[in-house]
């Protein structure tokens, strides 16, 4: 018992040790964004940033911004980038989806760069690997201390409510849902915030990680899924996006992000079948870039605009 509790203690002095050097090399400050930029308060926008073979999704709804993923680490300096030009200096919700470091090794740079309102990721409790623990300690920096880590303390919430049910709340206009967080899976993909945007007429559905286990428990539920808009789980691997799943869904447009040749074959082809069966459009970060989606909550169109 003993060695048990020594040991911890040392991987909790090597974690410390390992963010301190991070902090110090990557160290930034905020810096004056586009003054020039504006955005339609009648109009939500959904950026899917090119960051690779990881994931990163900002959500403008007038004034009000929410960034969903940062990338890995080394795409935390393209992502705060394209943030500050979009004239953003301020984050009012940043969510992390799960702690693996293509959603998450951006974090320590983006909460470096700009004002964040608020985090929601998983518990410490529920982190059930030694990188998860790592990325929740540096949240858990972010929250208790003000100093050269960080810009200032950041509130960190569950997200979960107090009575245990799942969040929900509007950032401007728009309502965000949390639809699972898998809190006691082994899986960590499965332990992934999925999220609902509904503006309007319009509804997006980000799936992160999610794997087919967890679809299944989704369509188990009395959950309202439909969406115009899919972020496909899991970078477009054949373990998520079931046919069963994506009928329910039954969007006009799909949006994956994955990198150029990368390693896991992502998008896999089972998964562009799918979607071409049921004549849905794809748009992918490694053939478009950037990915610019924007509703006014009332046509049926959507105006998509790609940057490569």
């Amino acid at each position: 018992m003993r060695k048990s509790k020594k040991l911890k203690r040392i991987f909790v002095l090597i974690m410390i040790a390992f963010l301190t050097i991070f902090s110090i090399r990557y160290i930034s400050f905020p810096q004056y964004c586009k003054e020039d930029v504006t955005h339609d308060i009648s109009k939500i926008e959904i950026h899917m940033i090119d960051v690779g073979q990881s994931e990163s999704i900002l959500i403008i709804q007038g004034e009000n911004t929410m960034l969903i993923d940062t990338g890995d680490i080394w795409s935390g300096k393209v992502v705060s980038n394209y943030i500050r030009d979009m004239g953003i200096d301020t984050i009012d919700v940043l969510v992390l989806t799960h702690f693996h470091q293509d959603h998450v090794g951006g974090a320590h740079k983006v909460i470096s760069s700009f004002n964040i309102g608020e985090i929601i990721c998983m518990d410490n409790q529920y982190c059930s690997t030694q990188m998860e623990q790592i990325w929740s300690l540096d949240i858990k920096i972010a929250k208790n201390v003000s100093s050269i880590f960080h810009c200032s303390k950041i509130s960190v919430k569950s997200p979960y409510t107090k009575s245990g049910k799942l969040r929900m709340f509007m950032l401007g206009e728009a309502k965000v849902e949390f639809l699972s967080h898998e809190n006691t899976e082994l899986v960590v993909n499965n332990k992934s915030i999925v999220t609902k945007i509904t503006f309007g007429d319009f509804s997006a559905l980000l799936m992160a990680d999610a794997e087919l286990n967890v679809e299944r428990k989704l369509l188990e539920s009395d959950i309202d899924l439909s969406a115009d808009l899919l972020k496909v789980g899991h970078h477009g691997s054949r373990t998520s996006t079931g046919e069963e799943f994506l009928e329910l869904v039954n969007p006009e447009y799909a949006i994956i992000s994955c990198g150029i040749g990368n390693d896991y074959l992502h998008p896999h082809l089972s998964v562009l079948k799918k979607l071409e069966k049921q004549n849905i459009k794809i748009y992918r970060t490694d053939i478009d870039g950037d990915i610019l989606i924007i509703s006014d909550g009332k046509d049926d169109d959507l105006e998509i605009v790609t940057k490569k």
